[in-house]
């Protein structure tokens, strides 16, 4: 009886092209999600900076707003700012307790001014602008000296990029109504006087390109303004003093004239 030999059998073209089919859908689904898990992630991690970088621009707002003092200051001219003064798009006011860490000539009463701007063509900073951006910057500035002189230049300071759209209004305590400027519009002092006004609270509405739309409203601090000889007061009037001072002499250096020409007139 004969042996017949067993004959060795491989794989046929078709099984391995059907292999080779799976593993290659395997491999491509096991791409796609990595692909995704790693734009996933970035994208979070994007959204996670553009959300501290938001709120750490509002807290620096926060910081300033809750130092705000009733101090006017002189501008470059004859003429005095008010204690604090804001339309639509922007605001400046005084502040107290401006540590001075780098030892820069001034006072630790700081004018402060928030409002946007855009990068400069040649600026070096991360907040570059790229050439179909049409977002600008949170811009804070701040003078070194509080009665400004014709030559004094604010240094500005970027502290968020990517917004859209700045809208800002002014709770008025007296009238209870937001408003759109201030001091409002229907001011009642008299021409030539500073008005020390401050509004209650402040409204900021933020429109940035990654974060959408932020509204923030800001409690000022109570304040107190006495009589003409008196000064001002919120925790600030001593830094004011000097210039108050003065202005109150100017008064009452008016009024006492005003007591000679009625005594004069009782004589005659």
């Amino acid at each position: 009886m004969k042996c017949r030999p067993v004959l060795a059998r491989g794989f046929t073209l078709i099984e391995i092209m059907v292999v080779l089919v799976i593993v290659s859908i395997i491999g491509i689904g096991s791409y796609s999600l990595l692909e995704i898990f790693f734009s996933t992630d970035r994208v979070l991690n994007a959204r996670a900076d553009e959300m501290r970088r938001l709120s750490m621009a509002m807290y620096r707002m926060d910081d300033d707003l809750r130092q705000l003092t009733v101090r006017p200051v002189k501008n470059a001219y004859s003429g005095y700012e008010p204690a604090f003064q804001g339309v639509t798009n922007e605001f400046e006011f005084t502040r107290l307790g401006a540590a001075n860490l780098t030892g820069e000539p001034r006072g630790n009463v700081q004018r402060l001014h928030y409002g946007i701007g855009y990068a400069e063509e040649d600026s070096e900073s991360r907040f570059e602008r790229e050439l179909d951006d049409d977002t600008a910057l949170l811009i804070r500035s701040r003078w070194r000296i509080l009665d400004r002189g014709p030559d004094s230049e604010p240094i500005a300071e970027p502290i968020l990029d990517g917004v859209v759209e700045l809208n800002m209004r002014y709770y008025d305590r007296d009238t209870k109504a937001w408003l759109a400027q201030w001091p409002p519009a229907s001011s009642a002092s008299a021409p030539g006087a500073v008005d020390l006004r401050l509004p209650q609270a402040i409204e900021v509405t933020l429109l940035t390109r990654g974060g959408g739309e932020m509204r923030r409203v800001f409690s000022l601090p109570d304040y107190t303004v006495v009589s003409a000889t008196g000064g001002s007061g919120s925790g600030g009037s001593s830094s004011g003093g000097d210039d108050d001072d003065e202005r109150d002499s100017g008064s009452s250096s008016s009024s006492g004239g005003d007591d000679r020409d009625d005594n004069r007139g009782e004589d005659q």
